[in-house]
């Protein structure tokens, strides 16, 4: 399965969100590294818990910021709201190819997200100080994507030169 191979399809943000939450993702944007970003970041997210924009712009910021833990909770949360969608399995472990395929077929962005997903949270137990958690993760990845598509062969290279 090719990673990079798939058509036109609606970024893993289409629809939109309600003008309001565009709004503050935007006030958020142009204001980034005033104290009001994380709220209105915040209250976008009340407004759209769901809404995968919402929760990239969330786990960018909160990584930026070096708040890992929260970076952390914000990408399982995606993760969570796309395997939903694509029908995967609740545990990461047992993902395989022919679930990748399955859910490519609703939606190949979408699993790419998911898998960029995985790959944020191998770099975030890295930071953390859980190279163990980064490890099993990445490999999983290297399973998947046996061409590499996504870099998780570098990440593990560095994580595991760190240990």
């Amino acid at each position: 399965m090719d990673l990079l191979s798939f058509d036109a399809e609606p970024l893993f943000f289409d629809p939109p969100p309600a003008d309001e939450v565009v709004q503050l993702l935007e006030q958020a944007a142009e204001n980034y590294g005033d104290e009001q970003v994380e709220a209105d970041l915040q209250r976008a997210y009340h407004l759209a818990p769901d809404h995968l924009m919402v929760l990239v712009a969330l786990f960018r910021y909160y990584v930026y910021q070096r708040r890992f833990l929260e970076a952390m909770a914000i990408s399982q949360h995606a993760r969570d709201v796309i395997r939903q969608s694509l029908e995967l399995p609740h545990d990461w472990r047992t993902l395989s190819e022919a679930h990748l395929v399955s859910g490519g077929e609703k939606s190949m962005v979408r699993v790419r997200c998911y898998l960029l997903c995985l790959k944020g949270e191998a770099y975030l137990y890295a930071r953390l100080g859980q190279p163990e958690e980064a490890i099993a993760l990445l490999e999983k990845l290297i399973k998947i994507d046996a061409q590499d598509r996504l870099g998780a062969t570098a990440l593990l290279a560095v994580v595991s030169a760190g240990q």
